[in-house]
């Protein structure tokens, strides 16, 4: 066990000893053993240098760095004791994940990667907290989230399902609002239109039709009480979109363009393509577009660029200049994000078959437009269009 420059003999042998034919794992990299001409440690670092034949590169393969949680749910979020809820979770570069708080078994739990989901039974109310933190490879490369679950007694009540079907219609038309009610002892309606709010509900389940005349967003409520004076509220959006004639002027000004006319292509095509577009600094820019019988599903971005910095709202509505439109259908961009579409049922901003859309972009909030953040002339941005 004599030293040579304060290094073991024994460890030296142990290194370059082989077996013919073996694989060295250095970095991560398998290198088969008849490429490596030479492996020494410097006396003075302890560093290991690995010397191949020509023509061969070690190149390390590193896993995890940047490691992040790209979701982290609890569905549903509010259930009644001894139900059952399901928690999920998808990561990116994780090498391990661990699971902390929370209840019905999830702490030290063994968690999948990159992703997975749990059942998750609590026999107990009250408000519980499920963290979850992810490593990567690198030294330090740690992320951490957290999500709430309200447990609330066995006999309370629960609004487990208050839906507007369908969600998206054109004035006029009429959408079915259906809920579902465990423990409610009586409900009411609040907010929406179309008279909801003078209904009498039935429990513990039920549904009914509304009829809504005019364009516009609209929040039904749903509240209901037990026994015990205890409550419980829901609500659901109506997005209704204007029908044929029925766009308003908007507040601030714009530019129409034709769909075909900026991707030189028809709707929904190019598969992927990115643009300038040029938005008035204080108004809109609106793309115009017939959906006509395309069944398919995209999504509309757009990016900043060196010319002109500052904060879009983009929204896909029926009128130009409008940006009042259901979540679904709208976008604020600072770095990243977009307004997803689909004709075909998949999630996104729900669009109708042979209807005229505009994809609404500005540098304003929408209405007022001394809220510009551009301040160069003219401004610019990226638009990106992608489809499946």
């Amino acid at each position: 066990m004599r030293k040579l420059n304060g290094f073991k003999w024994l460890y030296v042998l142990a290194v370059m000893v082989t077996t013919a034919n073996a694989d060295i794992i250095i970095d991560n990299q398998a290198i088969p053993s008849a490429d490596i001409s030479s492996i020494s440690i410097s006396p003075d670092t302890g560093n290991l240098f690995v010397a191949t034949i020509p023509g061969y590169t070690v190149t390390p393969v590193v896993i995890g760095d940047n490691v992040a949680i790209t979701n982290f749910t609890v569905s549903p979020s509010t259930i009644l004791a001894g139900g059952s809820t399901t928690v999920s979770w998808n990561t990116a570069n994780a090498v391990s994940c661990t699971a902390t708080n929370g209840v019905g078994g999830w702490a030290n739990s063994v968690i999948a990667v990159p992703s997975g989901s749990k059942s998750i039974t609590a026999a107990t109310a009250g408000t519980y907290q499920f963290t979850l933190t992810c490593d990567g490879s690198a030294v330090g490369d740690t992320k951490t989230s957290s999500i709430s679950l309200a447990v609330n007694p066995a006999n309370a009540v629960s609004i487990t399902s208050f839906t507007a079907t369908p969600a998206t219609i054109t004035a006029g038309q009429s959408t079915t609002l259906g809920w579902v009610t465990q423990n409610a002892t009586s409900c009411t309606p609040s907010g929406g239109t179309g008279g909801w709010s003078s209904l009498s509900i039935s429990v513990p389940n039920g549904s009914t039709q509304i009829a809504i005349p005019t364009a516009g967003s609209y929040s039904f409520t749903l509240t209901c009480q037990d026994a015990a004076a205890g409550t419980a509220v829901k609500s659901t959006v109506v997005t209704v979109n204007p029908a044929g004639g029925q766009c308003t002027t908007p507040p601030l000004t714009g530019t129409v363009t034709q769909w075909k006319s900026f991707w030189l292509v028809d709707f929904p095509k190019p598969t992927y393509d990115n643009r300038y577009a040029t938005v008035p600094r204080t108004g809109y820019l609106a793309l115009q577009f017939n959906t006509g019988n395309i069944v398919s599903n995209g999504k509309l971005t757009t990016i900043e660029t060196t010319v002109t910095d500052g904060v879009r709202l983009g929204a896909i509505s029926q009128c130009p200049g409008d940006f009042n439109v259901a979540p679904e259908c709208d976008h604020v961009w600072g770095i990243s994000g977009g307004v997803s579409w689909a004709t075909n049922g998949t999630s996104g901003c729900q669009l109708a078959p042979n209807t005229t859309y505009y994809f609404n972009l500005t540098f304003t909030d929408g209405a007022n437009s001394a809220t510009t953040t551009c301040k160069a002339s003219p401004c610019i941005t990226t638009l990106q269009n992608t489809n499946r």
